[in-house]
């Protein structure tokens, strides 16, 4: 079980408003030398799986949001009709 999780850095908090997880966010980014990490806060589903389930999905949550982000600056989803 470990070793399917256990090169993927993942931050998992809970009991912080979103504004201090985004602060926590900012803070951990501006540390130079870290790998990309996943941050999650804890849901009411999450907190039933176990850590490498959680961690898991995470991860796949993740590659999904990075596809996206890369569409979304190749241009993918813009409006191509004229109006």
């Amino acid at each position: 079980m470990y070793e399917s999780i256990k090169d993927k850095p993942t931050i998992i908090v809970n009991g912080l408003s979103n504004k201090q997880l985004l602060e926590v966010m900012k803070k951990v980014k501006e540390v130079e030398g870290l790998p990309e990490i996943i941050f999650a806060s804890v849901t009411p589903t999450s907190c039933e799986w176990t850590v490498t389930d959680l961690i898991t999905e995470l991860t796949a949550e993740h590659a999904e949001m990075q596809k996206v982000k890369k569409n979304l600056k190749n241009g993918v989803y813009k409006n191509t009709e004229e109006k």
